[in-house]
């Protein structure tokens, strides 16, 4: 009998990396696909943190914005690699911005913990906006959670936005209080709750309180909470 063959050990970053490239295949021009990849090689063959920056900035102008326009198919391959992974809502240079990231993990935790901290404070905004997206899938996940958790309490709407929807990194990582804040700071901001992933799976009796003291300050002072979240309270009343 012959020996079993052995075992595939699939690389989760690798994986997601190659994904997102054969997404990009299909949305980009020839010649932004051939910059992209071209980058990406480089930075496997030899990390160079400032050509990575180089590269995260020139992203806007060599690839541009435009939807990803995934088929069913493709959310379904992005949800069986990380569950609650929603790329349909990205942007191509979002994507194109976290393989680039993506293309530099070669295993070490926190090495690539600190070069996350790095785009996170010191990217552009749209850069910035992308690697809070990358969180959904990036490696060494524990290390990230400081600065993820810097992220849903930023006063900019669309950092903090790209780490509360759509995006499954906090319903895996944060603890209890930090996630029924994020909750209730999506409520007030008016983020739609069908949007924060896990939040059916991760409710409990201080996140209803939250959202009920929430409610009732609205109403006394004369402002609206969107209907969604009434019947997601009371549903959740009910179970």
């Amino acid at each position: 009998m012959p020996p079993p063959a052995p075992i595939e050990v699939v690389d989760p970053a690798a994986a997601a990396l190659d994904m997102i490239l054969r997404w990009l295949v299909r949305r980009l021009p020839v010649d932004a696909m051939a910059w992209l990849e071209g980058e990406i090689g480089r930075q496997r063959e030899k990390l160079d943190e400032r050509r990575l920056g180089m590269a995260l900035g020139l992203v806007g102008r060599r690839v541009g914005r435009t939807d990803l326009a995934l088929s069913k198919a493709d959310v379904a391959a992005a949800q069986s690699l990380r569950g609650g992974w929603r790329p349909e809502f990205w942007g191509t240079d979002e994507a194109a911005r976290v393989a680039l990231i993506l293309a530099t993990w070669t295993g070490g935790a926190e090495l690539f913990a600190r070069r996350i901290e790095a785009l996170c404070v010191t990217g552009e905004l749209t850069e910035q906006i992308a690697c809070f997206k990358g969180f959904a899938i990036f490696p060494a996940p524990e290390r990230l959670i400081g600065r993820a958790r810097e992220a849903v309490r930023s006063s900019i709407q669309p950092v903090f936005e790209a780490m509360a929807c759509c995006n499954p990194y906090p319903a895996l990582h944060f603890e209890a209080a930090a996630y029924n804040q994020m909750v209730v700071k999506c409520v007030f901001s008016g983020v739609p709750i069908e949007k924060i992933v896990g939040v059916d799976e991760r409710r409990n009796d201080d996140m209803l309180r939250m959202l009920r003291d929430l409610v009732s300050e609205r109403r006394a002072a004369g402002r609206v909470v969107p209907t969604a979240v009434h019947e997601w309270i009371g549903r959740v009343r009910d179970d």
